[in-house]
């Protein structure tokens, strides 16, 4: 009998120092990790190709027939070359005529200017009327108003010839030729595209929300096959795009860039950010578990998502719950919060 008695008294203590145990275990049963050392910086893509600053078909500005294309598909240009030459045989007889013209006028001119000297001689000795003397001089005036149209005609002559030749506006490339040598080119028709090569842009599209994040961004990229640029931010464009919700950002490249090259704007937030598998569910919100005063604590996070990185405003020193996160919160009868974002 006092066998089974000390029996019974030895299984109660064992009993009693288990339970004793148990809450020490639990206690410990959880680890933290530094902010710092489990954050995020998620990278963050846009599709971007690179737009001359300046594109133009270059059209003819005179009617005539195309003689010569010297500057072929893809070739580049300095300011100012000849891009197509026409036919300016008719301008040239033209010209000649405009010419010939002023010449005549000038010589009519010079008659006018002796005959009013002769009036004038002659109206002082009594020979000339104060109305006749007025009809030289009228006559004088009314041939300069004519030499004053002969020249503008003259010098309308001489654009129209200039414009034979066509000289590109900037230097650049020519993208393509849209007529041969032979066309008849009237005043409008474009003959060629020409993109300019220097200060090109790199346009990207940007969700809207992504903006903000894009201008803190430490470092912007363009990313091209397997060549990244340098690119920073010159303009984001103040209009909103209603289908997409995405704004129009013009980026510069620290290098030159040949226009239509595409690829991928890049950058990484600065802003820490909770990886996924730290994120849960408590009592119908998500957040994570942090410790402050010794303590695990639930921190809702509003703009959480599932299976999603998100960003928290939170010091690197802080400290997150690691290992047994999934176990807090857990009532003794079942669970009161069901973990998400992934397995530890």
């Amino acid at each position: 009998m006092r066998a089974s008695s000390l029996l019974l008294l030895l299984w109660r203590l064992r009993v009693a120092f288990f339970l004793m145990l148990a809450p020490l275990a639990h206690a410990q049963a959880w680890s933290t990790r530094a902010l710092g050392e489990i954050a995020v910086y998620p990278e963050f893509r846009a599709p971007a190709a690179v737009v001359a600053s300046e594109e133009a078909r270059i059209a003819a500005e005179v009617p005539a027939r195309i003689v010569a294309m010297p500057a072929r598909d893809g070739e580049a240009v300095a300011r100012g070359a000849e891009l197509v030459r026409l036919d300016d045989a008719a301008y040239r007889i033209e010209l000649d005529r405009a010419r010939a013209q002023v010449a005549l006028i000038d010589s009519r001119i010079e008659l006018a200017r002796v005959q009013l000297e002769q009036a004038r001689t002659l109206a002082g000795r009594g020979f000339i009327s104060a109305d006749g003397l007025r009809i030289r001089s009228t006559e004088l005036g009314v041939l300069e108003r004519e030499h004053d149209a002969a020249r503008a005609a003259q010098a309308a002559a001489e654009l129209a010839l200039a414009r034979t030749i066509i000289r590109a506006p900037y230097a650049g490339v020519v993208r393509e030729r849209l007529a041969a040598v032979g066309d008849l080119a009237v005043a409008g028709t474009p003959l060629l595209n020409l993109s300019a090569t220097a200060a090109a842009e790199v346009h990207a599209r940007v969700p809207a929300a992504l903006v903000e994040g894009l201008r803190a961004a430490p470092t912007l990229l363009l990313a091209a096959g397997d060549t990244a640029y340098a690119v920073h931010i010159r303009r984001v464009s103040g209009v909103l795009d209603a289908a997409g919700q995405a704004r129009d950002v013009i980026l510069a490249a620290e290098r030159a860039l040949p226009p239509g090259l595409a690829g991928e704007l890049r950058w990484r937030s600065r802003t820490p950010h909770l990886p996924p598998a730290y994120v849960q569910q408590h009592e119908g919100r998500l957040g994570a578990w942090l410790v402050r005063t010794g303590t695990p604590a639930f921190v809702a996070l509003p703009d959480a998502q599932l299976g999603r990185p998100v960003a928290v405003d939170w010091a690197e020193d802080t400290a997150v719950v690691d290992e047994g996160r999934f176990s807090l919160g857990l009532r003794a009868d079942g669970p009161a919060g069901e973990a998400v974002g992934g397995a530890r």
